[in-house]
């Protein structure tokens, strides 16, 4: 279905616009985070956008959503795994030796792009690191508006990172932040470029909503999330074993891939959580909302990793609460300035398993009717929701491409 923009204002010429991103799904069915391809194919109504992103077995190329795709090669076909599943910084955390596909990722979006410069009117680029790298030096003088989605700023550190960004948020034409801790950070680099705050979005009011006729399932806690380091899903295990002690008959679902999948499993079955912690794997973004609405509390443990990755924004934080879904979340600060407007949301410190279980506790002790959540919904879609968030990145791009 073809999605609405009612509220863009502007010109109506159609400018043209690459996308360069290293996160893209390969098809419908992919669980792949979805805001590039969300966002891609509400701006394509407006303007003519094209996306450049990694090949990867199945994927699909061509016309897609009203989006031309171009997947460029930078491996032998059944190697193409590098930007898969959890992202490349865990995946090279997980397999090292996947960085020998590292330079040829690079160059193959630098390629990709060079060979087509003169094709675009501004380039949007998803991370300041590689991509507003490579839209900088390969994009022939375009424009370049490039957007930080944390990892970019939090992961990744010292001498050679830092001068990387530097370079980039200088020569950038405008920069974007998903969430306040990052535009703060992007502030300090700036040094007069134009810095914004705008979220990715989530689908508020069609897909993430409230269904009366379905009653959430009495000690069920879920999570939703990549299994990275960050997302602290070994300390929501260590929690549940804390909470079953107390209150047997309790259940966990855990949706996502990544690369700690296995050790989680394995940590499941040493604190005896077997029969308690079902591993549901990848969920599509269509399918999440019926999971939200059963749940009787999503449990999201964010924490901030060894390599010092945080969470930038947490779209499935957004997601829990606009199905009208109570919440229990780790302390970081991209949560702030959710919480501010929020009721139905905890934080809570998910290193401590007697706190982060309490928390759980008291969220499933709640009212399950849920009616005083609705009022959540209203800040959230003036937020967050797609509309307003991809009206937002118009503007903001034609304004970049007139270089304002």
């Amino acid at each position: 279905m073809e999605p609405k923009m009612t509220h863009c204002k502007g010109p109506t010429s159609r400018l043209r616009v690459a996308v360069l991103t290293t996160t893209y799904p390969r098809d419908e069915a992919d669980p792949c985070p979805p805001f590039v391809f969300e966002l891609c194919r509400r701006l394509a109504v407006q303007l003519d956008v094209t996306v450049l992103a990694p090949a990867c077995e199945g994927a699909r190329e061509g016309l897609w959503e009203g989006v031309t795709v171009v997947r460029y090669r930078y491996a032998p076909r059944r190697w193409q795994t590098l930007a898969a599943g959890g992202g490349i910084l865990p995946n090279l955390r997980r397999s090292p030796w996947m960085l020998v596909w590292l330079p040829g990722l690079l160059l193959g979006q630098a390629f990709a792009l060079w060979s087509r410069r003169r094709q675009y009117d501004v380039i949007h680029a998803h991370w300041i690191i590689p991509q507003g790298l490579i839209g900088i030096c390969f994009g022939a003088g375009q424009p370049v508006l490039s957007t930080s989605h944390g990892a970019d700023i939090f992961a990744l550190r010292g001498r050679l990172w830092d001068g990387l960004r530097g370079f980039v948020v200088k020569r950038a034409a405008a920069l974007t932040a998903v969430g306040a801790p990052i535009e703060s950070s992007l502030r300090r680099l700036a040094s007069g470029t134009p810095v914004h705050r705008l979220p990715m979005g989530v689908d508020i009011r069609a897909r993430f909503t409230p269904d009366e006729s379905v009653s959430p399932a009495s000690g069920r806690i879920l999570y939703v999330g990549r299994l990275v380091p960050k997302k602290g899903v070994d300390l929501l295990l260590q929690a549940m074993k804390w909470l079953i002690s107390k209150r047997p008959g309790l259940s966990l679902q855990i949706i996502g891939e990544g690369p700690e999948r296995a050790g989680l499993c394995a940590h499941a079955d040493v604190l005896g959580l077997t029969r308690s912690v079902e591993f549901v794997g990848a969920v599509t973004n269509r399918d999440l909302p019926r999971y939200y609405q059963a749940a009787a509390v999503v449990a999201l443990p964010f924490r901030i990793a060894a390599d010092g990755d945080e969470e930038g924004l947490g779209l499935t934080l957004i997601e829990a609460l606009a199905c009208g879904c109570p919440v229990v979340v780790g302390r970081v600060s991209a949560q702030d300035e959710i919480t501010q407007s929020c009721e139905g949301l905890w934080r809570c410190n998910p290193a401590d398993a007697a706190e982060f279980g309490s928390c759980l506790g008291t969220a499933l002790d709640m009212d399950t009717s849920r009616a005083h959540l609705r009022a959540t919904r209203q800040p959230l879609l003036e937020e967050y929701d797609w509309e307003r968030v991809a009206d937002a990145h118009l503007e903001l791009l034609r304004a970049v491409a007139a270089r304002i």
